[in-house]
């Protein structure tokens, strides 16, 4: 049997999505998929194909079983193309996720959500990267902490959030990278920041109400290139900019977006 047609038998995809958030014993297994009969035969099918393997007195999930899950689920969903940018699978839907639960926290007082750094360069290292994201918000929304603790205190309740946490754990990481977050009122977002030289060339806008920040960042490239910039990057990965190499000493460098 081919794994497309077990995987679409009756409990594959239940099994399989149980046991991405960790080990599981049958009466366990018996919660999401409730005919016995049909869970022991879809448990036989799923190690058949090498999905699923026996550890003791538990199921768990194998690597293989891990990349056809995130195959069905991201042929169920739309990924954007930006998304598309951030490298690990299981990272990726986990973003989605938290996108969905900044727009429904913050609703119109989103303006701007935007993943850089190593998760979009390829760079990104398990186990020692971590995740940076951006957020703006209108300049009158109120109480952005506390919102911000509550939304990601509903992520890591999330299917995505412990499948990824999950994976990362069982290849010998602590878990879940490190969330770097900072978040910015529009007013203030719509002059230069020093952070924004990192997302000019790797970043991922997972919302960008009008078009705010996309433009911030066509802003910012019109206005290196009237100062000549130039980025410099070493073999390893690191750069620098020389924002204005024509500079004279003690002559003050900045740079307007218009």
């Amino acid at each position: 049997m081919k794994e497309g047609e077990v995987l679409s038998r009756t409990g594959a995809v239940e099994v399989l999505r149980r046991l991405s958030t960790g080990e599981a014993r049958f009466k366990e297994l018996n919660k999401a998929v409730r005919n016995s009969r049909t869970l022991t035969r879809r448990l036989e099918e799923l190690s058949a194909r090498g999905l699923v393997e026996k550890a003791g007195l538990r199921y768990r999930i194998t690597e293989k079983g891990f990349n056809a899950l995130l195959r069905m689920v991201e042929a169920g969903e739309w990924i954007s193309q930006d998304l598309a940018r951030v490298g690990h699978g299981l990272l990726r839907i986990s973003l989605r996720r938290l996108a969905e639960l900044f727009l429904r926290e913050f609703g119109g007082d989103l303006v701007s959500l935007v993943v850089y750094g190593s998760s979009v360069k390829g760079s990104f290292q398990p186990g020692e990267s971590d995740v940076d994201l951006l957020y703006v918000v209108e300049d009158d929304c109120k109480n952005v902490w506390q919102r911000e603790s509550v939304l990601f205190r509903a992520f890591k309740s999330t299917w995505e959030y412990r499948a990824c946490d999950y994976w990362f754990k069982r290849h010998g990481f602590y878990g879940y990278p490190e969330v770097s977050v900072a978040s910015l009122r529009k007013r203030y977002a719509a002059s230069f920041q020093p952070v924004y030289l990192d997302m000019i060339f790797h970043r991922a806008v997972l919302y960008d109400k009008d078009g705010f920040f996309q433009r911030l960042m066509e802003s910012l490239r019109r206005a290196l290139s009237d100062l000549g910039s130039t980025r410099v990057e070493h073999p390893d990965g690191t750069y620098f900019w020389l924002l204005k190499p024509d500079v004279a000493f003690g002559e003050p460098v900045e740079i307007r977006m218009e």
